[in-house]
């Protein structure tokens, strides 16, 4: 008798194939993965980041998936986003803050809603705690808007929520 069950068998099966019954998608390598969540997808970006794109999938690639993952999280919950960059900011769980500040920049920059972008905007004492910081997402924010009243008054709290030793070492530490 052949041995049919070798082909279908549910114990051992190649990652060139999805298993059955499973939800899974195929990934860039071409083998099969369990999707994650949008939710998922920005926590792993703001802690890891993607900097250099992968073996299978370039910079601007991944770039462009967190982006759009970014956009599903706004139309879903734009507060649980903005949290999530703050949370993983001020928490201390990622090696590098850029992903954060992108991310934040990006909300500010494109929300739909006037509320989605004062909310971002109001964060970012908390995300950029350091001149660089806030210098980075100046550059980065200017690629989605420009300089209206919001992104000012935003940048000239940074300055001023600050002690004035904190300001002195910020402007003198961080030229």
């Amino acid at each position: 008798m052949p041995n049919y069950a070798r082909h279908v068998s549910t114990k051992c099966t190649s990652q060139r194939c999805a298993v059955r019954g499973k939800s899974q998608v195929q990934n860039e390598a071409g083998g099969y993965v369990f999707p994650v969540s949008c939710w998922t997808q920005l926590r792993r970006f703001l802690i890891l980041g993607h900097e250099g794109g992968s073996y299978y999938a370039t910079e601007e690639k991944r770039t462009l998936e967190t982006v759009d993952c970014i956009d599903r999280g706004l139309v879903e919950d734009a507060r649980r986003v903005v949290d999530t960059i703050v949370d993983v900011s001020k928490g201390g769980r990622a090696p590098k803050n850029d992903p954060a500040i992108f991310a934040l920049a990006y909300v500010a920059g494109i929300a739909k809603e006037a509320w989605m972008r004062n909310y971002a905007l109001s964060k970012l004492p908390e995300v950029c705690r350091i001149g660089t910081h806030l210098f980075d997402f100046c550059t980065a924010v200017q690629a989605f808007r420009g300089w209206g009243r919001g992104l000012r008054e935003a940048v000239a709290k940074w300055y001023t929520g600050r002690s004035p030793m904190s300001l002195a070492m910020q402007v003198t530490k961080y030229q």
